[in-house]
């Protein structure tokens, strides 16, 4: 396999004669308007030896015939709507590669971006994750960009910018939550770690996130090595349709509650070591829930479940916590 002439200076640092298969895995749901820009930038890496999966979770919009378009340029996977955990392990059942990067169907590549996560992993032969950053970008100026020289501007300013080797799986052990985790569409791990993840709990929720990039991170730092760049690698796309950050308060803890419920039942079913953490999340997580004025039979399920994995000295444990976390939220939302 070879790379492309365009990133030279970065061809000569990635180690002679390893070049791993990179499967891009963009999951879609009624973006048709941004997938075409996803897809592309997929398509257009600098490292060669790369697949494109799209994944389309039941869209309703004209999605489908906008992967159609793409041929067998990309390997497509049409399913019907099962929530953003379902289409990430739809894309990774059909994936074949020894790296998996995540893009949402709303965010962008840059061209160097497989290259650049090749040349993690061939540099530190023992890590099973890498994690950079995205640029963010209204997508109103993304649409009207010359998205060539967007792209040179945002990685150039990335010089002298370092990437830290990174060993948390104690800290995870200990409940301590990292602050170098980034969003979806910034998360690469090894195909040997992931097939310790996948497949995710296709827990949707109200929302479709209920196991979304929030577990996956927590799971992936807790069980292996890895590699966080503050690197731009790639572009945020900011728009009035982001399932969260354009949510106000009240809607953002209707959602976080919901995420870190999931998170947390999923997280001391699936890997009991992490069930310190998984008390501290749950405890956050039922405090904001309790505070919220929309109550959810789907929420209500996962705590019950997640109350009968407790011993009864823990359940007074949890209640403490999440007493504790009530009163620090405040008084303002009392229902």
């Amino acid at each position: 396999m070879i790379i492309n002439k365009q990133s030279s200076s970065l061809e000569e640092s990635l180690i002679a004669d390893n070049y791993p298969l990179v499967s891009i895995l963009i999951n879609n749901y009624n973006y048709a308007q941004y997938l075409s820009q996803a897809i592309d930038s997929a398509l257009g890496q600098t490292y060669e030896n790369t697949e494109v999966i799209v994944v389309d979770d039941g869209s309703t919009d004209n999605s489908r015939e906008v992967i159609k378009g793409y041929d067998n340029q990309i390997i497509s996977v049409f399913k019907k709507n099962g929530g953003q955990a379902s289409a990430i392990n739809a894309g990774f059942a059909a994936s074949k590669g020894d790296i998996i990067c995540l893009l949402d169907a709303d965010d962008i590549f840059l061209p160097e971006k497989a290259a650049e996560i090749v040349n993690f992993f061939n540099l530190n032969p023992d890590i099973d994750w890498a994690f950079n950053e995205s640029a963010p970008m209204q997508s109103e100026d993304i649409m009207n960009a010359d998205l060539k020289a967007t792209f040179k501007e945002i990685y150039n300013n990335n010089d002298d910018i370092l990437t830290k080797k990174i060993d948390f799986r104690s800290n995870i052990i200990n409940a301590e939550l990292p602050n170098f985790t980034p969003s979806t569409s910034n998360l690469c791990f090894s195909r040997k770690l992931s097939k310790k993840m996948f497949p995710l709990p296709e827990e949707r929720g109200c929302s479709g996130l209920a196991i979304c990039d929030a577990y996956l991170k927590l799971i992936a730092v807790g069980l292996g090595i890895g590699c966080a760049s503050k690197k731009n690698l790639g572009i945020f796309r900011l728009h009035q349709n982001n399932l969260y950050t354009t949510q106000d308060i009240t809607n953002k803890r209707i959602i976080y509650s919901e995420i870190f419920l999931a998170t947390a039942y999923y997280m001391r079913a699936e890997f009991p070591l992490f069930s310190k953490l998984a008390k501290k999340l749950f405890s956050k997580a039922f405090a904001t829930y309790l505070r919220n004025k929309n109550k959810n039979e789907i929420s209500n399920k996962l705590i019950q479940k997640y109350f009968d994995y407790l011993s009864f000295y823990e359940k007074i444990e949890v209640s403490c916590n999440i007493c504790y976390f009530f009163l620090k939220l405040g008084f303002k939302d009392l229902v």
